[in-house]
């Protein structure tokens, strides 16, 4: 890239391994947090090429956190061969989504959530966690 005058705007190759707290990821992840520009958000990317617990502790944020699963293939968004659950909700609320094609996954400030487990994985999958918060903090379920 050209150096400008806007290069603070810009992070380069922002990949991250994420193999010690994950290590069935296989593939490179990408990491943003906007503090960096003194902006409220945060981005987690990952390439998931095989199952695996992400998070097993049901847990809520004091912010809005979004949930991406889309088909790996950048040309195909929508081939989606895979099986993930998320849980959500607590006690006997809780309910067990079996998401098996792209979609977003909105959950709102104070719903408890997780665990997020990749069940079966026929074909990469992309997974993005998103937050309009500069801080990412998980609060344990009993401190709702």
């Amino acid at each position: 890239m050209a150096e400008g005058r806007y290069d603070k705007y810009v992070k380069i190759k922002p990949s991250m391994d994420f193999t010690k707290l994950y290590p069935a990821l296989t593939a490179p992840s990408f990491h943003v947090h906007g503090r960096e520009w003194n902006s409220a958000y945060r981005m987690d990317w990952f390439c998931v090429t095989e199952p695996f617990l992400m998070i097993n502790e049901p847990h809520t944020h004091d912010f809005d956190q979004f949930l991406a699963f889309q088909g790996g293939d950048p040309t195909h968004v929508n081939d989606f061969d895979a099986d993930v659950w998320l849980y959500m909700g607590a006690g006997d609320e809780q309910e067990k989504l079996v998401i098996n094609q792209a979609c977003f996954v909105y959950i709102p400030a104070g719903l408890v959530h997780t665990p997020l487990e990749f069940k079966r994985i026929g074909k990469p999958i992309v997974f993005m966690d998103i937050a309009l918060v500069a801080e990412y903090i998980r609060k344990p379920e009993e401190e709702k």
